[in-house]
């Protein structure tokens, strides 16, 4: 009687364990506030800059106009294949527009990982053609 008490016990226990909510106040966030972010955006792993071209811009400036690079990433000014005399371009700073608390969680994840519920609808479409 007492081992079949335990065959029941033990995984409902697992389960209220595996499923109980987090409080909130354990959650620590893990992406800056607006406040930080606007004082300092460069602290931030995601602070991102684009290459504003000046007055007189060279062909390689005007060609990487609009696209941005992680600050840690970002190539020096003057960028390589510059023929201006003097460059006049400058880096635009853009802040990280991430902001609160990361909502993953781990309990999440792991549900979806070992539910066994297949999304995917229809066959196998390599079944239905012939390779031949």
């Amino acid at each position: 009687m007492n081992d079949w008490l335990y065959f029941l016990l033990v995984p409902a226990l697992l389960l209220l364990i595996w499923f109980w909510p987090e409080p909130k106040s354990s959650r620590s966030p893990l992406r800056r506030s607006s406040d930080n972010t606007a004082n300092s955006p460069a602290q931030t792993r995601f602070h991102a800059v684009s290459i504003e071209p000046g007055s007189h811009p060279c062909d390689a400036a005007i060609a990487l106009r609009g696209r941005r690079f992680l600050a840690h990433e970002a190539m020096s000014l003057p960028v390589e294949g510059c023929d201006a005399s003097r460059c006049q371009c400058t880096y635009k700073h853009y802040a990280d527009r991430r902001r609160g608390e990361e909502r993953r969680r781990a309990s999440v994840a792991m549900r979806e990982h070992f539910s066994h519920y297949e999304q995917r609808h229809g066959g196998d479409r390599r079944k239905r053609h012939a390779y031949t």
